[in-house]
């Protein structure tokens, strides 16, 4: 088994996507990001074994829909995946106890709702709420160490809104999506980005054009994979739609991050992007 195999399992272009969340948290709460490095890791760590116990748990359907991932290709066993998410979960948790004891609580919440899901749910109809869910308690690391909830709850709830839209796109990665879901996807999509200028105009009216201009580059970012799949709403445009959304999360996270600490800050959290983009390059996102 070599390093890039796991790599691949834990969904490597996409670990950079949580950290950011915990950015937006910080921003949107108010709170000092003294310590934030912590917070960081434990939410990198929580993705990454979230991922490598969703490879583990869906083995026997990803060996007959996606042979080519790590474990039906036999590149990684199923016992080194589990045990893998294990230890990336129980130590995301430790970080997270370390910055205080909301932190933790958030933490323990967030890891709970990632092995339900992974377990279980990811195939009922809270499937995608559940996702949506994980994605707001990610965010919540952030907010727990700041003292403000309103306009931060505000905030987590949008990004809560776009992963619950792309998590029931991404259910027709195997099978041609309906032109409706498309279309659908599209307008709820561009609807929570209108809320979020609205909220930012509202919130922090000092740098909400930093924070509307972050908006316009994830639509920007998202207008040619989302068009394709109008036309054409195959599992393979479908694939590429969701790939673009959740790198595009880095977006959503550093306009908010912009709004509410200011365009400098935004464009350090936007960076992510760069590697998440060039590693998606390499290892698959989706």
């Amino acid at each position: 088994m070599r390093l890039t195999d796991l790599f691949a399992l834990v969904r490597l272009p996409n670990v950079f996507t949580a950290p950011t969340d915990v950015a937006m948290g910080l921003a949107v709460s108010g709170a000092s990001w003294r310590g934030a490095l912590t917070l960081f890791a434990a939410s990198a760590l929580a993705y990454a074994g979230g991922m490598a116990l969703n490879d583990a748990c869906d083995a026997p359907l990803d060996a007959v829909e996606r042979p080519e991932r790590p474990i039906p290709s036999g590149r990684v066993s199923r016992r080194t995946a589990f045990g893998l998410a294990a230890a990336a979960l129980a130590a995301s948790v430790a970080l997270a106890a370390t910055a205080g004891p909301r932190a933790l609580a958030v933490s323990v919440l967030l890891v709970a709702a990632i092995v339900a899901y992974d377990a279980g749910l990811k195939a009922t109809a809270a499937g995608p709420f559940t996702m949506a869910a994980c994605r707001a308690l990610n965010v919540g690391l952030g907010i727990a160490a700041g003292p403000l909830l309103t306009p931060a709850l505000p905030a987590a709830a949008v990004l809560f809104g776009y992963v619950l839209v792309l998590t029931v796109v991404s259910r027709f990665e195997v099978r041609v999506a309906p032109g409706a879901v498309v279309r659908g996807a599209t307008i709820a999509i561009g609807t929570l980005l209108a809320i979020a200028a609205l909220l930012m105009e509202g919130a922090w009216p000092r740098h909400a054009a930093a924070g509307m201009i972050g908006l316009l580059a994830l639509v920007a970012w998202l207008v040619s994979p989302v068009r394709a799949a109008w036309g054409d709403p195959s599992p393979r445009r479908i694939i590429g739609v969701v790939k673009a959304c959740v790198l595009g999360i880095v977006l959503l996270d550093a306009a908010f991050v912009a709004a509410a600490a200011g365009p400098a800050r935004g464009l350090v959290v936007a960076s992510a992007l760069v590697p998440a983009y060039l590693l998606g390059r390499r290892f698959a996102s989706a």
